[in-house]
């Protein structure tokens, strides 16, 4: 009960008091009417009434007032007790932590906002499906978890904040993200641990917002995640965004938990939105990121990567049979560069990029400088007119159990990609009988996305694989790729 009910309360009581005090009928001038026969007779004849005295009358009324007042007293004094235990209550509620559980996770707030707690996570339940024509036998179809990933997510003194991401996917467990930040303004933040190299755009975005079950090829040629520092912001509100950092120096694909060598990568992004503050123009995205250093692999831990298809199936690898002979190892500088972008346009999005790997190597007594490079072109489209954006779908209509009966959202998605090694490469550096020099990928696909983390996806893609020369035998492989992802 509030303060204001309560003196309402408090206000009709002392009225009730006031009507049934005796006292009320004292300050009357008027005569009172006799109420009996004996008054009556007495009032008649003008003598006093045996039962009648002034003195027992006054102090029937003087007890009658005591008595109010004691009870006024009694409802001032619970008044006065319940507003301190209100404002107790009050109080209490203020430095609370506030707990949330929403389709963005579970959220402890602390009251100042100055401590916020935050967990979340998502499963990707994927089923693969292979044919290959020539001579290359299909991968096996099988039925697979993905990722499976719990995020904790922490600020302390509101500037300072952690995130630790595990994998349980495919079998394995592999620790992905594990950073520490300091984020004071939105122009200057740093960043310190394991996380994703600033280089590949379809790198940085999330698993769960790519429109593919699996990234495009050349994805293949940039770190997944490494350990380093990075500075990074937003400047000129968000329409330009920077990182620049130091790292181990992971190779293409891979993902690193130290480096053996002394040589590290330094890696530079710049990326603009020009119309990132006016929300009724197309999200334009045009951007460049680079990185260069050194790397010196060994017999046993070549430091030179391997890349697979878009079905995740073996498509390249160097020369490696733990022999000084005949094993190719890094050996020198590497060097990435990567042009970027985008365009989201209502329910239309179209994403491009290309990136091109050069490392130097060496086979025994042999070194060369050998670029891989890598393009693609995908392209989206929202059939139930949500907006597209490089971070997501939010159906708009939901299908969520709530009174509104929603669908979800439909979109179909396409996309076309080439991936090329160097020619140099063969024979010494790579075996021609058995890699590929080039990966021509085309893939389309229809996501149906129920809710905002909860998505049903099936793509066909189709790779073909072309050898160093005319006379190597060219296989094709064709898979269909589908996945259940539950999210929050």
């Amino acid at each position: 009960m509030s303060v204001s009910s309560r003196f309402i309360s408090f206000t009709f009581a002392l009225g009730a008091i006031s009507a049934t005090s005796p006292s009320a009928g004292a300050q009357t001038t008027s005569p009172q009417e006799p109420t009996t026969e004996a008054q009556r007779a007495t009032s008649a004849t003008g003598a006093p009434s045996p039962t009648s005295s002034a003195p027992s009358t006054g102090v029937t009324q003087q007890a009658a007032a005591s008595d109010a007042a004691t009870r006024i007293q009694a409802l001032e004094d619970r008044i006065a007790t319940l507003e301190k235990s209100e404002a107790k209550a009050r109080a209490a509620a203020a430095a609370a932590p506030t707990v949330t559980a929403t389709r963005d996770g579970l959220n402890v707030r602390s009251a100042d906002n100055s401590f916020n707690f935050r967990l979340r996570g998502y499963v990707q339940s994927d089923a693969r499906f292979f044919g290959a024509a020539g001579p290359v036998a299909p991968g096996s179809s099988t039925f697979l978890l993905r990722r499976v990933r719990p995020i904790f997510e922490a600020t302390a003194y509101k500037y300072f904040g952690l995130r630790l991401m595990p994998d349980f996917g495919n079998g394995q467990v592999v620790l992905y993200d594990a950073y520490v930040e300091a984020k004071p303004t939105a122009a200057l933040n740093l960043r310190v641990g394991k996380f994703k190299p600033p280089i590949g755009l379809e790198r940085l975005q999330s698993a769960t917002d790519v429109r593919f079950v699996e990234r495009g090829l050349p994805t293949s040629l940039v770190p997944n995640r490494d350990i380093g520092v990075q500075l990074f912001g937003d400047l000129v509100g968000s329409r330009v965004q920077y990182q620049f950092g130091a790292f181990d120096g992971a190779p293409d694909a891979a993902i690193a938990d130290g480096d053996v060598s002394t040589g590290k990568d330094v890696v530079g992004r710049v990326f603009l939105r020009p119309f990132a503050s006016n929300t009724a123009l197309p999200d334009l995205g045009l951007g460049v990121a680079a990185s260069s250093g050194t790397e010196q692999g060994t017999l046993t831990a070549t430091a030179l990567p391997s890349y697979k298809t878009t079905g995740q199936l073996s498509l390249f690898r160097y020369r490696a049979d733990g022999t000084a002979a005949n094993t190719t190892i890094a050996q020198g500088r590497r060097t990435r560069f990567s042009p970027q972008g985008y365009l989201y346009a209502g329910p239309l999005g179209v994403l491009a990029e290309y990136v091109q790997s050069t490392q130097h190597v060496r086979r025994a007594t042999t070194v060369g400088a050998l670029t891989t490079q890598a393009w693609q072109v995908s392209g989206g489209w929202v059939l139930t007119g949500e907006h597209e954006s490089f971070t997501g779908i939010t159906p708009d209509h939901p299908l969520d159990g709530g009174s509104t009966g929603g669908f979800g959202a439909l979109e179909l998605v396409a996309r076309y990609g080439v991936l090329t090694t160097d020619p140099d490469a063969f024979p010494t550096f790579a075996d021609p009988t058995t890699q590929p020099r080039q990966a021509r990928a085309a893939g389309i696909g229809l996501n149906w996305r129920l809710t905002r983390g909860i998505v049903f996806e099936t793509n066909y893609e189709r790779t073909r694989l072309y050898g160093p020369t005319s006379a190597t035998v060219k296989t094709t492989e064709h898979a269909v790729l589908k996945r259940l992802q539950v999210g929050f």
